[in-house]
Formats: C-alpha cells, sequence, structure tokens
C-alpha cells in the first residue's frame, strides 16, 4: 500500500496596501472623469462591467451608479465579457449576477444585447466591432481590473484598453481580434483599435482597479479617456508588482479544489499556476514549475463555463458533470484557444489522483493544495516542500492539521 505524504497547513503572511475606504475613492474617481465632460442632465451613462469576479465588485459598482445619481445622470449596465455566459444577452446578465450584481438593488437596467457595429478598421484591416447598445448612450465608463493576462504578453494585457475592445465587441469582436493576434501583437492591435473607439464612441474614461494578493482591492485610479492608452502600461507594471504568487517555485502536483471564469479568464490563473506560455509544461519564464494539475471541480459563479480544464492532466467525475460542455467550448474557440476546453485525464477520486501522481513523479511527492488561485493565503503543503516554502516565506505559519487522503480529501 502506498504511503501518502503528510500535509502541513500554511497560513501565509501577506504585507501588502489595500483601500479602507473604498465607496469613498470610488465616488473620488468617477467624479473627476464625469467633470471633465460636458454632459447635460439625464444623460444616460453606461457602465461596462467583466465577467471576472473582482474583489468588491458590487460595492464599487453600487458606488459609481450612488455618484452618477447624485450627480443627475442615469446610470446603466453593459455587459462587457465577449463570448462569455454562452454568447447571449440571457446568459451575460446571469453572470453579472452570479457575481453578486442584483439589478433591482442598482435599480439599473442591464443592457445585454449582443449586436455589435463596426466603427473602424486597424492598419492590418481588422474590424472594430462595439456594442451597439453602448453607442447610443450619451456616455461610457469602463471599470476594470489591470493584471496580467493569462496568455498575452506585453505592455497592455488584461485592464481596460481590452475590456472595451474585446470585451464591449461582444462574440464577433472578441472572435475577431482572437483570429487576428494569432498574426499581429496583442499589445499592438489592442492599442490601435483602443484608439479608434476612443475617437468614435462616448467613452469618458476607466476606473481602473488594482488587488494585492489577499484579493482585496489595494489601488483605484480614475483614468480620463484621453490618457487611457499612455496610463494602462504603468499600471500593468503596479499590478504585476503585487500580482499573487504560489509559495512554491517547485511543485509535483497542484491540487485546485475550484476553477470558474469569475477567477480567472482561464478558470485558474496561469501566471499563479506557472502554465502561461504552455498549457501542459511550466517555462523558464513562469514563476514557478508545476508538473501536474489536479481540478476538483467548478465554483458555481461559472455556471458551468470550465474555459482553462484543459490546463489540467486529472480531475474526477463530479467536476465533469459541473461542466457545461456547449459553454465551455463556445468560451474556448472564441479566444482561439481550443485545448482549454478540453477533458483532463479523469480518475475517480482523490486518493487514485494521488497514486497516479506518485507514479509519475515519485513516492517523495511535493504536493501543493489550494482552494483557488484568487484565495492563496492559506494552502496546504507535502513535506518534501517545507525546506523551500520556509526558504520562500520565513514568515509564513506551519501547523500540522487532519489532512488526510482517502476517497476524497480533507483541509479546507
Amino acid at each position: 500500500m502506498a504511503t501518502y505524504p503528510k500535509m502541513y497547513r500554511v497560513t501565509r503572511q501577506f504585507t501588502e496596501p489595500v483601500l479602507d475606504d473604498l465607496q469613498t475613492e470610488v465616488k473620488v474617481a468617477v467624479s473627476a472623469l464625469v467633470a471633465n465632460r460636458k454632459l447635460a442632465p439625464g444623460s444616460k451613462i453606461g457602465i461596462a462591467v467583466g465577467s471576472r469576479g473582482i474583489a468588491s465588485l458590487s460595492i464599487i459598482l453600487k458606488a459609481i451608479v450612488l455618484e452618477l445619481n447624485q450627480l443627475g445622470f442615469r446610470p446603466y449596465l453593459i455587459p462587457a465579457m465577449g463570448s462569455h455566459g454562452g454568447a447571449n444577452s440571457m446568459g451575460q446578465m446571469q453572470v453579472l449576477q452570479n457575481l453578486g450584481i442584483d439589478f433591482k438593488e442598482l435599480n439599473v437596467e442591464c443592457l445585454a444585447e449582443m449586436s455589435t457595429n463596426v466603427i473602424g478598421k486597424t492598419s492590418h484591416e481588422v474590424a472594430i466591432h462595439f456594442a451597439e447598445t453602448a453607442l447610443k448612450l450619451d456616455g461610457l465608463l469602463i471599470c476594470n481590473r489591470i493584471k496580467p493576462h493569462t496568455r498575452f504578453t506585453g505592455n497592455v494585457q488584461s485592464g481596460l484598453l481590452k475590456m472595451m475592445t474585446v470585451g464591449l465587441g461582444k462574440e464577433t469582436g472578441a472572435a475577431t481580434y482572437h483570429r487576428a493576434e494569432r498574426e499581429i501583437e496583442f499589445d499592438d492591435l489592442i492599442r490601435e483599435a483602443a484608439c479608434v473607439i476612443i475617437e468614435k464612441t462616448p467613452i469618458i474614461g476607466g476606473i481602473a482597479l488594482i488587488e494585492n494578493q489577499s484579493k482585496q482591492i489595494a489601488e483605484i485610479y480614475s483614468v480620463p479617456a484621453n490618457e487611457m492608452i499612455d496610463r494602462e502600461p504603468a499600471l500593468l507594471k503596479r499590478a504585476m508588482e503585487l500580482v499573487p504568487r504560489l509559495p512554491l517555485q517547485k511543485i509535483d502536483l497542484l491540487i485546485v479544489d475550484e476553477m470558474g471564469k469569475e477567477i480567472s479568464g482561464t478558470g485558474m490563473d496561469t501566471n499563479v499556476v506557472g502554465r502561461k506560455f504552455n498549457d501542459h509544461a511550466s517555462c523558464p519564464e513562469d514563476w514557478c514549475q508545476t508538473s501536474l494539475i489536479y481540478i476538483r471541480g467548478l465554483t458555481a459563479a461559472t455556471a458551468g463555463n470550465a474555459t482553462g480544464i484543459g490546463m489540467a492532466e486529472f480531475t474526477n467525475p463530479e467536476a465533469v458533470a459541473q461542466v457545461d460542455w456547449v459553454k465551455t467550448r463556445i468560451n474556448s474557440i472564441t479566444a482561439g484557444h481550443p485545448t482549454a476546453a478540453m477533458c483532463p485525464v479523469v480518475l475517480d477520486d482523490d486518493k487514485a489522483v494521488i497514486e497516479a501522481a506518485m507514479q509519475i513523479a515519485g513516492e517523495n511527492l511535493r504536493i501543493l493544495h489550494i482552494r483557488n488561485t484568487a484565495q492563496l493565503k492559506e494552502v496546504f503543503v507535502s513535506q518534501s516542500g517545507l525546506d523551500e516554502l520556509k526558504v520562500l516565506e520565513p514568515n509564513c505559519v506551519i501547523s500540522d492539521c487532519d489532512y488526510y487522503y482517502c476517497e476524497n480529501l480533507h483541509g479546507f
């Protein structure tokens, strides 16, 4: 009988910035943006919102809506998430609701239609699609988190510019950009498209959010439309300084309890797990070297969209039963990343996965078990990883636990 690695509970100590008065910061940011535009009372102002589980998102949106109301405007929500939610209006509204956004509580209408207009072309003749509903508004605010993208590199990755191009391009625009980026640098493509969008649409500016490792809002920036292209690279650089990291750099088996679109575009953040450049192998440019990944389930908020599950080597029958393969397929193909929708090896239970990993990597398995890539303050580490852990994070708290292996893992 195999001897399973002994596991330890690890509580990590993060020293990082966090905003104490989030609502006031948002109010100031919104007020500064609309002050730059001559908008008549009663003007219709859209708030573009994506499918990511941004920290305190419902609080931030409520603060934006309240400030716009107090300034005499009529706010609306607009899903800016490309093909997510099954690439239909009801699905995209459901995505927002799954993120805790209550349209009735906010007293706002959600303009979720999927139709787009072509408002121009790039120098490479790439059509620039933009949500038709957004074009009919008097103003538009882009609310998004700035962070490293799960696949793309460069000075522009995930943030305001991507949301206003890919997100507000809906399914047609997202598919167009993802096809084009196979031959054109994503950074250049998005910048050029954003330049046209800023000129030809009612965009006022962006509310740029940066999170810390503990999944809290660390900083908020108010970015007027005419400064968005120039300022985003600096904001991305700042976000990279605060990006979440795993506590080990060499991992034989990474166990992930849950993945979902609200956590990352690829279900689990590739910048965290070490799979940004290759779905099934860590590269020298990755923070950590992860040999095997095991996905145990999906979040409720992802509503079956398992985009990214194809990066894992193992999963279980329960996780597979949660997958909506139509949503997953649509999203992965639109993003030009079909391997993200592939099904990993399905093993009966956790015990079988541990045994398979030991067969591949040896009995002295270096295991890291996390809830998801957005919640990394408490993790479980096998005994073989403790020496490296103590060097990388000398202030962490390590304790014995009743974590054990049977048909199902226990710990969180």
